[in-house]
């Protein structure tokens, strides 16, 4: 993630993280980087977590990994569900077949991700950093009944935490218009700029659905926007691969980064933290470690019509594609 970090003081730390016992999470992307470390330490304070990744393998080689270091403090409870981010239908299945196991959702972390990729179009005909926005948009208003659901028993602490970039500024560089799916796969975008707006969405999806809930009259589901900061993570193969004589580079550039286990400090902490409803920090934009952020005039988007039609275009999508 973008974003670097010289000057952060940690004020917040995994240890910090209450019982979680009894709760049930989702947590995309699990298998590796951001997503490990975030199963893992949700496992270890007692939560239900479901790993939500692409590659089987992959993640239940991540789940006996998990379980190996956890397995000497107690059982964890980690379940494997097949989720391509760059797919509505496979958004839609894995909430469905989530759904027919669960009988509640308390933590839903979005956190998978694409970066600065060439361009290329997905299954979908969806541009697949744009893919950022969509597949996590299909996957969470999928899963809106049972959060509901939740929400409405005793006791309850939902959380919505997706995974945005400081990167979303690049989004300045672009006019976003999310009225039509040939408006979101310009490929006269530029990379940074086409990741950038992706990031964007992100932020605006938060906006939204906090904004539906209030006007629903729910009133204890914390939807949040996260930036983990700038993380040694495999998400790096995307500028590798749109710029190869970078490569040479990466090493020295590793030396300023964060590790895993700091940059999923603040994405917990948005998922698990008392402190998120002391503070009432609702469709708040969190950076490393877990301070708030004030949001650019684009991501503020006062006037709501950039994030509704945003959720306009991934309705129409999921109806045509899922």
């Amino acid at each position: 993630m973008l974003g670097f970090n010289f000057f952060s003081k940690e004020q917040w730390e995994v240890s910090s993280i209450p019982d979680l016992t009894g709760r049930v999470a989702i947590v995309t992307g699990g298998n590796t980087g951001l997503g490990y470390i975030t199963v893992r330490e949700l496992a270890r304070k007692g939560a239900r977590v479901y790993m939500l990744s692409r590659t089987e393998t992959r993640a239940l080689a991540a789940i006996a990994k998990i379980r190996k270091e956890l397995d000497s403090e107690l059982k964890p409870e980690l379940e494997y569900i097949k989720f391509d981010l760059l797919s509505l239908k496979s958004a839609k299945e894995a909430a469905e077949e989530f759904m027919r196991r669960e009988k509640r959702l308390d933590i839903l972390v979005n956190n998978a991700g694409i970066m600065a990729t060439p361009y290329e179009l997905g299954p979908d005909g969806i541009e697949i950093q744009a893919c950022n926005g969509t597949g996590h948009f299909a996957l969470t208003v999928s899963l809106l009944p049972l959060l509901k659901e939740t929400a409405a028993m005793p006791d309850s602490h939902v959380r919505i935490v997706n995974v945005t970039s400081a990167g979303y500024l690049f989004a300045h560089m672009e006019k976003p218009n999310f009225t039509s799916l040939e408006a979101l796969n310009q490929k006269a975008w530029s990379t940074w700029g086409r990741y950038g707006l992706s990031k964007l969405t992100n932020i605006l999806f938060t906006n939204e659905l906090q904004k539906r809930f209030a006007e629903s009259g729910i009133t204890n589901i914390y939807c949040l926007s996260v930036h983990p900061g700038a993380v040694n993570t495999e998400l790096t193969r995307g500028p590798l691969q749109s710029w190869p004589f970078l490569a040479p580079l990466w090493s020295l550039a590793k030396l300023l980064t964060m590790t895993p286990e700091q940059g999923a400090l603040t994405q917990l902490y948005a998922a698990t933290s008392p402190e998120i409803e002391e503070k009432d920090l609702k469709a708040a934009l969190l950076f490393p470690i877990a301070q708030t952020k004030s949001k650019s005039s684009l991501a503020k988007d006062k006037d709501g019509k950039l994030g509704g039609d945003f959720w306009t275009l991934c309705e129409a999508l999921i109806r045509q594609k899922a």
